[in-house]
């Protein structure tokens, strides 16, 4: 049944009709802890937020219509839209709308990393090829980041001012959940893995996050499971899988190869709905 048909059949017999997901995209950082294994960084949202209050979370948010670049051209030459749309079709899963909506999952990945983690996917354009932005570069947009977050500049507008160039070609696709129909405010995530940039420093925005921390996956879950921190039920699974991993090399690696499923909830016939997570709780 598809979705329209889905609705109208709610709609008729007097259910409540399911909110529509939004899209949306969240990054997952990785680097190497002091012990050798990966660590990820984590943002505490706002305990007065609508959505996942005080929790801690990869960071991430919905798509913007300026998130939809024609792709292949400045501020992201190197990703074009059906580059997008292939990425995140090749692997499995449901696929996007279409490709704007491929494009603007990457640039909304690359822009919400910058907003609530101020890490920027970019390079320069004076021809440097180490990956790193100048430590001027990196001083300019920690000041300029606050007007990025509330709208009041568009992100392709700030990096080209500073002779920069996003790279969302950079994100590695990872896994596709898309919220429960019972929930009031849905969304239909895109999550991407990147490993963590030289020379910038991770931390949270002061204004939809009010805390941040670079965390192995072990602990986040041990912190969650003693009742230390609150955590939703899909960064839950997620740490759960990165926690068997003992490199942030064998990480990303697993990252590049996984099949992809969009994981969805199932209803059971007490109409509880759980996310189908496949047998045993995997592949996805």
């Amino acid at each position: 049944m598809d979705r329209s048909s889905s609705t109208s059949a709610d709609a008729a017999a007097g259910r409540p009709v399911p909110a529509t997901p939004r899209p949306a995209a969240t990054v997952i950082v990785v680097r190497d802890g002091e012990d050798g294994r990966p660590e990820t960084f984590m943002v505490r949202r706002d305990p007065r937020a609508r959505f996942a209050a005080d929790a801690f979370v990869f960071p991430g948010g919905a798509v913007n219509e300026d998130d939809k670049l024609a792709g292949g051209a400045p501020p992201c030459s190197g990703l074009t839209r059906s580059e997008a749309h292939a990425r995140l079709t090749d692997r499995g899963g449901d696929p996007p709308a279409d490709p704007a909506e491929s494009i603007g999952l990457h640039v909304a990945a690359v822009r919400e990393l910058f907003e609530e983690a101020g890490i920027l996917l970019a390079r320069q354009l004076d021809g440097r090829g180490d990956g790193m932005l100048s430590p001027e570069t990196c001083a300019t947009l920690a000041a300029l980041r606050p007007e990025i977050q509330p709208g009041e500049r568009q992100l392709g507008e700030l990096v080209a001012e500073l002779g920069l160039e996003l790279v969302p070609e950079e994100l590695i696709y990872f896994s596709h959940w898309i919220t429960p129909e019972s929930s009031p405010r849905r969304f239909d995530t895109r999550f991407f893995m990147i490993e963590d940039r030289p020379g910038q420093t991770a931390s949270h925005c002061g204004v939809e996050t009010v805390d941040g921390v670079w965390i192995t996956p072990a602990e986040a879950l041990r912190r969650f499971e003693a009742g230390e921190i609150t955590l939703v039920s899909v960064t839950v699974d997620h740490l759960r899988v990165l926690r068997h991993y003992a490199s942030t090399a064998d990480l990303l690696a697993f990252a590049r190869s996984k099949p992809i499923r969009s994981v969805k909830a199932r209803r059971d016939h007490r109409f509880r709905e759980d996310w189908d997570l496949g047998a045993g709780g995997a592949p996805w």
